[in-house]
C-alpha cells in the first residue's frame, strides 16, 4: 500500500514538474513575443511620428505661402480699389435704406461717394416698425392730415415713406416716423434719387417682416421704375440674398469687403447680377471685360 502511494506521489510530482516547466517556458516565450511586439509597435509609432512631423512641416509651409498670397491680394485690392471705382457713379443720386437695426451699413456711403455718387440719405427702419402698428397708424394719420385709416397700415406707411425718399418732394411721413422713433433718418430728403440700395439681413428669422418691408420696397421701386439693389454683409445670421434674387433684383452678399464694395459700384454702374461669396451668387464680381493672358 505504501509503495502505491509513493508511486502515485511520484507520478503527480513528475506531472507537476512538467507543468511548471511548460509554464515557465511559455512565460519566457511570451516575454519574447511581447518584446518583439513592443519593438514593432515602437518602430511603427516612430515611423508614423516622422510622417506626421513631415506632414506638419508641409502644412505650415503651405499656410505661410497662402497667408503671404492673401496679404498680397489685400494690398493689391487696396491699391487698385480707388482707381477701379473712380467716377463710375458720377452724378448718380442714391438713397440707402437699412431695413433693420441688426447690421450697420453706413460704411458703404464712403464707397459710393468715392465712386462719385451723391448719397442723399440713409434711413434705418427700426426693429419695432412692424410691431407697434398703433403708433405707426397714429403717426401716419397725423402726417397725412386725415381722420382715420382702415387699410393695411404697414403697407401704406412703407409706400408713403419710400415715395417721400424717391420723389424728394414731401417728407412729412418721414418726419412723423422719425419723431415717433420708428426710423432713424439722416441726410437730405428733399431731392429726388436715381437709385435705391436696400441693406438687409437679420439676426432672427422673420418671413412676415421681409414681405412687409423689404418686399414692399422692392415692388414699389419696380412700379416707379427706380432701380434697386439688395446688399448684406458676408456674416449675417439670416440672409435675404435668396429673397432678393427671387424678386429679380441685383444683390451683393459681401458688401462689407473691398471686393463686395467694388461689385456694388459696378452693379449700379450697369452690370446687374447677383454677386458675392454665398451659394446663391452667380459670380464673385461683375465681368470687367478684361482678358488676362497667363
Amino acid at each position: 500500500m505504501t509503495s502505491i502511494k509513493y508511486f502515485v506521489l511520484t507520478i503527480v510530482s513528475v506531472f507537476l514538474a512538467l507543468a511548471v516547466g511548460i509554464y515557465i517556458g511559455f512565460m519566457f516565450d511570451a516575454q519574447d513575443i511581447l518584446k518583439s511586439q513592443k519593438e514593432d509597435i515602437v518602430a511603427q509609432l516612430e515611423e508614423r511620428f516622422d510622417y506626421l512631423e513631415e506632414e506638419n512641416k508641409t502644412v505650415k509651409e503651405e499656410i505661410i505661402k497662402v497667408t503671404k498670397e492673401n496679404e498680397q491680394i489685400k494690398e493689391f485690392n487696396r491699391v487698385i480699389y480707388s482707381d477701379v471705382i473712380k467716377d463710375k457713379l458720377s452724378g448718380v443720386k442714391i438713397a440707402v435704406i437699412e431695413t433693420s437695426e441688426d447690421y450697420i451699413y453706413k460704411s458703404i456711403i464712403q464707397t459710393l461717394e468715392a465712386a462719385g455718387a451723391e448719397v442723399t440719405s440713409i434711413t434705418t427702419i427700426k426693429n419695432s416698425f412692424d410691431s407697434n402698428l398703433d403708433i405707426l397708424k397714429r403717426a401716419y394719420v397725423n402726417a397725412m392730415e386725415i381722420e382715420s385709416i382702415d387699410n393695411n397700415i404697414l403697407q401704406l406707411s412703407i409706400k408713403a415713406m419710400i415715395q417721400d425718399i424717391i420723389n424728394g418732394e414731401n417728407n412729412r411721413v418721414l418726419e412723423a416716423f422719425n419723431m415717433e422713433g420708428m426710423i432713424d433718418a439722416e441726410g437730405i430728403y428733399l431731392t429726388p434719387v436715381d437709385y435705391l440700395v436696400i441693406a438687409g439681413g437679420r439676426k432672427a428669422r422673420n418671413e412676415a417682416r421681409f414681405e412687409g418691408i423689404d418686399g414692399e420696397i422692392i415692388d414699389l421701386c419696380k412700379n416707379l421704375n427706380v432701380p434697386v439693389i439688395g446688399v448684406e454683409k458676408a456674416s449675417v445670421q439670416v440672409s435675404y440674398i435668396d429673397k432678393y434674387k427671387d424678386r429679380r433684383i441685383s444683390s451683393i452678399d459681401n458688401v462689407d469687403t473691398i471686393i463686395g464694395r467694388v461689385a456694388l459700384v459696378l452693379a449700379i454702374d450697369g452690370r446687374p447680377g447677383n454677386y458675392g461669396i454665398k451659394p446663391s451668387a452667380e459670380s464673385l464680381i461683375p465681368d470687367l471685360g478684361i482678358e488676362i493672358v497667363d
